[in-house]
């Protein structure tokens, strides 16, 4: 009895410690390969499900297939921006912006990236799995996108989000 109480504790904590892993990030010149990590945040899942389902309702939607959600500090406070990234892949992967990992919602893939000086600590809105892992291509860059990327301007307040102002809604069609 007390071997199999000290192999489950021993599974459990295995299993903690994989999940409490930071996300692997593989930067190489062309290519970015990050870990899928899943939204543990209501705040961040809400604000990416509403976001995808925007697009969705426009009648170019179809040309945003992926989203870059970039988390910084202001004043204190923890800001996010939602980008739609179209089929050139521009402005998914930004100067001055550190990956973080990937999820999917609703067949869209949100990149999770950080921007600024401030350290912001991730782990606290997503867990990761470092067993699957996806790798995007940069463009090249020559490449300039469709038409301007739609972006939403966020302020995390903790239990809500609230959005602060929006950009570029015309490239998403009516």
């Amino acid at each position: 009895m007390l071997k199999s109480k000290l192999l489950f504790i021993l599974i459990f904590a295995g299993s903690i410690s994989i999940l409490a892993s930071p996300p692997r990030i593989k930067i190489e010149k062309d290519k970015v390969t990050l870990s899928y990590i899943e939204v543990t945040d209501k705040v961040v899942e809400f604000v990416a499900s509403d976001v995808h389902g925007m697009i969705l309702r426009k009648n170019k939607g179809f040309l945003w297939p992926a989203t870059k959600i970039a988390f910084f500090k202001k004043d204190g406070q923890l800001h996010f921006d939602v980008t739609a990234i179209d089929n050139s892949w521009c402005n998914m992967f930004s100067n001055g912006e550190k990956p973080y990992g990937y999820f999917v919602i609703g067949g869209r893939a949100f990149i999770v990236a950080s921007k600024g000086e401030d350290e912001i600590d991730l782990s606290q809105y997503f867990t990761c799995d470092n067993e699957i892992e996806r790798t995007f291509y940069k463009p090249d860059g020559n490449v300039k996108p469709v038409s301007k990327n739609p972006v939403w301007y966020y302020l995390h307040k903790g239990t809500m989000a609230t959005v602060l102002d929006s950009v570029n809604m015309a490239s998403l069609g009516r």
